[in-house]
């Protein structure tokens, strides 16, 4: 039997698991897993989670993540308990111009926006089909069915891939998204910690509303009746502690945006659930996908998402999953030679 060890149980690291082969015996490790109380230390449980093609992406990244909204679209109409859902996505953006939207004419319901559908400054905008998870409830939920079918968690720190060299594993599948940047035998200085700050409201405006461009901007409904407000991507900084200017500015775009739902800018205006501080995973260079043979482990690296680790999800796992037939179909470790490190 095939043995595959994934280190990481973010979003990336359960969707590997379940676009493996069923016969495969999985084990997940991970420091946090899911169903834990709330902890910043990983982003997966934080991310707004929605489906919002990445401006300025390659042909193959482009194809990842449309094979991803193709599963979350039909995700929705078969498992409505994961907390997937479909939903209408207005997409307001300053920084390119229409013609340059890559996926226009490949997901449901594109059409651009009229001039009275956009906020006054706005040069353009569209609206289409795209769908919304929450993550409280996903990550569990995906976690109960995994084990179902036989994979293993457990729960550990690792600090160097080698530390899993004795678990008997064909392949081991570096998924650990910023972790990979102290990983001590494979450290990637090319990940960088993003600080992101949210608030979660109460609301009833069923749409989710973005901006790109000057004022990065979005209002994410939870199917609950909260959404997530933000947003901001801060470099240099990890602290988890809630800025509350940048909470103040994020109530005035929301209000900007959207004057019909929110007619105030005042943080007292705002019926605040709670504030959430967490620190995201990004990678100059975008994506490491790659397979390597390191210390008489077969490795392959899966980690680097720009805050797009639910964007690029279903379509990173088929990926995975046919890197993994790759290596099982290849010669010996042994006849390997040790591939040169970042």
């Amino acid at each position: 039997m095939t043995k595959i060890t994934i280190l990481g149980a973010g979003i990336t690291g359960l969707v590997i698991a379940a676009s493996l082969p069923r016969h495969y015996d999985i084990t997940i490790i991970a420091k946090n897993l899911p169903g834990d109380p709330d902890s910043q230390e990983w982003a997966s449980p934080w991310a707004g989670a929605t489906w919002l093609g990445m401006l300025n992406s390659s042909e193959a990244d482009q194809e990842i993540q449309l094979k991803s909204l193709a599963y979350w679209w039909s995700l929705a109409r078969r498992h409505p308990e994961s907390s997937v859902r479909r939903l209408q996505l207005v997409d307001v953006v300053d920084s390119v111009r229409p013609e340059d939207m890559w996926y226009s004419n490949r997901v449901p319901g594109y059409r651009p926006l009229t001039k009275g559908e956009l906020p006054g400054d706005a040069p353009w905008g569209a609206t289409f089909g795209s769908i919304v998870i929450t993550p409280k409830y996903f990550l569990p939920w995906m976690r109960e069915r995994l084990e179902k079918t036989g994979v293993k968690f457990v729960r550990g720190t690792v600090t160097s891939l080698k530390e899993l060299a004795g678990m008997g594993h064909h392949v081991l599948i570096n998924a650990t998204g910023t972790g990979s940047k102290y990983l001590t035998d494979v450290q990637d200085d090319k990940v960088l910690e993003v600080r992101g700050q949210t608030v979660l409201v109460k609301s009833s405006y069923p749409k989710c509303w973005m901006r790109r461009g000057q004022d990065y901007t979005y209002h994410i409904p939870r199917g609950d009746g909260t959404a997530i407000l933000g947003g901001i991507k801060e470099y240099g900084s990890t602290s988890t502690e809630v800025d509350d200017a940048t909470r103040a500015d994020i109530f005035r775009r929301v209000h900007e945006g959207l004057p019909d739902v929110f007619p105030s800018a005042d943080p007292k205006d705002f019926e605040v659930v709670t504030d959430i501080v967490g620190i995201r995973p990004q990678r100059d260079g975008g994506v490491r996908l790659e397979k390597e043979v390191l210390g008489g482990q077969r490795v392959i690296h899966a980690y680097g998402v720009e805050a797009g680790g639910y964007l690029f999800s279903w379509g990173l796992g088929e990926k995975v999953a046919r890197m993994v037939d790759e290596f099982e179909s290849e010669a010996p470790v042994a006849e390997f030679p040790v591939a040169s490190k970042l």
